[in-house]
């Protein structure tokens, strides 16, 4: 199995980082197109990879941090989903998703059901599907997703992470990817340590 090199971390795993607009952040070329990538990251990792599948770390109903909540509008509960998505058997990104309860019914989106499949694919193949603007992070030490990348890939360079709203079938997801070792934006010979 391809985790096995990758010890699965205590679920949930991410904590509040400082979010703000691209713009506020030194990006090189190839971290921006990354970063401010408008289309599926699921559909654009699936493209350079032949080998990509996801792993559920946890989906429970759990209290946001403080920023979060005010994002949602003061839900005091959400669905907090976390997962790794892999790419030729290394994990390249950590994803946290929020979302309503009522998301997970039958009825709506169904996300109850998900598991080990990709949330981006499924919202993105919604014709309603609304995507907000994208806001941008450093995610330095002792960030426990940075904690992570240190132990997996023995790097402890600042890494850098997105998220945005996407509003589809009546409900709101606050989604949040932070780009792991050996994911492509970190390619670059200018890249900031």
């Amino acid at each position: 199995m391809t985790t096995e090199f990758y010890a699965t971390p205590a679920f949930p795993v991410s904590k509040a980082l400082q979010w703000t607009s691209p713009e506020q952040l030194e990006l090189t070329p190839k971290q921006a197109d990354w970063l401010l990538y408008e289309g599926s990251l699921t559909e654009r990792l699936k493209q350079i990879n032949q080998h990509f599948s996801v792993k559920l770390l946890g989906q429970k109903l759990l209290s946001p941090n403080t920023e979060e909540k005010q994002r949602l509008k003061g839900k005091d509960q959400v669905v907090i989903r976390e997962v790794l998505l892999y790419c030729n058997e290394k994990p390249w990104v950590f994803a946290r998703s929020l979302f309503s309860p009522s998301a997970e019914n039958t009825n709506t989106l169904n996300l109850e059901q998900l598991g080990n499949q990709s949330l981006g694919e499924s919202l993105f193949a919604r014709s309603d599907l609304h995507c907000g603007q994208i806001e941008v992070a450093e995610v330095a030490l002792p960030h426990p997703v940075a904690l992570l990348n240190q132990q997996w890939f023995g790097q402890n360079h600042r890494l850098l992470g997105r998220r945005r709203i996407f509003s589809t079938g009546g409900e709101q997801l606050l989604v949040s990817e932070i780009f792991l070792q050996p994911s492509p934006l970190y390619s670059s010979p200018n890249n900031r340590s």
